[in-house]
This record gives C-alpha cells, structure tokens and sequence, in this order.
C-alpha cells in the first residue's frame, strides 16, 4: 500500500480537489499536543486512529511510518499542536470508490502556548443536536457540521465559551470539543458515546485512573437536569487537559476536589 504525504513542512504543497476527504468527509483526523520533544499520549491517538481507519475500511499507514515522518516536527523543539488527517484518497466523480486506493496523509502544526492556569468554562446547552449514528459513534471522523454550528451559535452568547451538545432525544453527549463529565455524590458521571460523540483519548485516561483508584464510575444517558444539580463538572482533551466547568447556563458550580485531584495528576497541559 502507498500513501502520499502532505505536509506543512514541506514547499508547494496542494490538496488534491478529487481527494475524497475533501469532497465527503471521508476521513478521520487527529489532534495532539506535541511539548518537550514527545507527543503526548502518541500511542493511544496512533491506536485510535488504526482502529478508527479499519471500521472505515481505510488502509492505516504503520506506527513507524508516523513517527519517520513526525519526526520533522519534534526537532523544531516547540511546543505545538500537530493534527493528522488521514483520507481515502482520490477517486473521480460519484460515490464509487476508487479502483487502486491510495490514502492521502496530511500533517499539519498550530502554535500553543503554554500556560500556567486552566481555562475555566462557561457553558450552555446548545441548540444543535447530535444525531445517533452507530456506524460513526466513538469516531474522530472529517465530518464536523454539526460542532461548526454550535460554534456559530456559541458566538451570540459572548459570555460563555463552550456549549454542551445534546443528541436528538435530550441526553447529554459533550461538549463543542471536549468530553464531559460531572460529579454528584462522589459517583464520576460520563455520557455513553454508543451512538454519538468522539471517545476521547483523554476521555479513556481519565476513566482508566479513576477505575484504577477504586473511584465510583457510571457511563450512561444523562439529562439536563441530573447536569444542573451536579456538585462539581469538568471537560476534557488530550490538548488542553481537563478545564473544570464553573458555570452552565445560570447555575454555577465549584471546583471541586475530584476536578482538582484530576487536574494534578494530569498536570501538563
């Protein structure tokens, strides 16, 4: 199997107008925070990705074939964030997939600063919601539609800076992009991701800890209602770590002890 690169490293690059990410969305992408010379969590985002890509039918470069071809990226000895798309390549009009597939690889970088505080998040519940899809649930795919119009709508309401994202029948999914999760009792509550949202690398590690730490865990379908009179929420991703919620719509909370203990042991983003 070839794979063709295109990187931002790289002079003259250009996207190809057949290439079928760009005409369908049919693809599936990566965010990472590259800092000190290693990329965070690399093998679960790789892992994430191969899975990713053989549910989708699309043929995975190989973990050495990533890391020859990063490696441009950690000698620069910045601190950035590095995205991966990977698509089915290019193919010719209509749906018909291309005879000899070639997947088309895309690296790119964005600055991040690093800064000494977490972001504190004021939310509302969004407008748009998230359709049940089981055949892409769980999956970082190219379409994003859905999260582009919360973020048009977030912006009417400039005192806030996230909006929790709701499926079609009113339970709770995450956020614009993040994951979430909420506190009540001492019992770590997370949305089910069975038929909507991304399961998310930070996500997966929060819940192995908290297992790990013999910390009561319910993964399930939540209402608004058990959110508002939640004791304590945070959000979640493998760039910005884990961001705790002080306020949703007109109901505030507090940083608690479990956002705390979490943000510690997951200090360096």
């Amino acid at each position: 199997m070839h794979y063709k690169l295109i990187s931002d490293l790289q002079g003259n690059q250009q996207v190809d107008l057949q290439d079928r990410g760009f005409q369908y969305g049919d693809g599936l992408f990566e965010t990472m925070l590259l800092d000190n010379g290693e990329i965070k969590y690399w093998p679960e985002h790789y892992s994430r990705l191969y899975s990713s890509a053989k549910k989708l039918y699309i043929s995975c470069p190989d973990k050495d074939w990533f890391e020859e071809n990063l490696q441009g990226y950690i000698d620069l000895n910045l601190r950035l964030v590095i995205k991966i798309i990977l698509t089915r390549g290019s193919g010719g009009r209509g749906l018909k997939l291309p005879e000899e597939s070639q997947a088309n690889v895309y690296l790119l970088k964005y600055d991040s600063s690093k800064t000494t505080e977490y972001q504190q998040v004021k939310a509302i519940f969004s407008e748009i919601t998230l359709s049940k899809n089981r055949n892409l649930a769980g999956l970082k795919h190219l379409n994003r539609l859905d999260y582009v119009l919360a973020t048009h709508q977030l912006k009417s309401r400039s005192q806030f800076n996230e909006a929790l994202l709701l499926d079609d029948e009113g339970s709770i999914i995450e956020s614009i992009i993040n994951n979430f999760f909420f506190i009540k009792d001492g019992v770590v509550f997370t949305p089910s991701l069975e038929t909507s949202g991304v399961d998310g690398i930070m996500r997966q590690l929060i819940l192995k800890n908290l297992k790990q730490n013999g910390k009561a865990v319910k993964i399930g379908h939540y209402s608004k209602h058990d959110v508002v009179t939640a004791d304590e929420c945070f959000l979640c991703n493998s760039v910005q770590g884990i961001s705790p919620v002080i306020q949703i719509e007109d109901i505030k909370y507090k940083i608690g002890p479990i956002t705390k203990d979490l943000q510690t042991k997951f200090h360096g983003h």
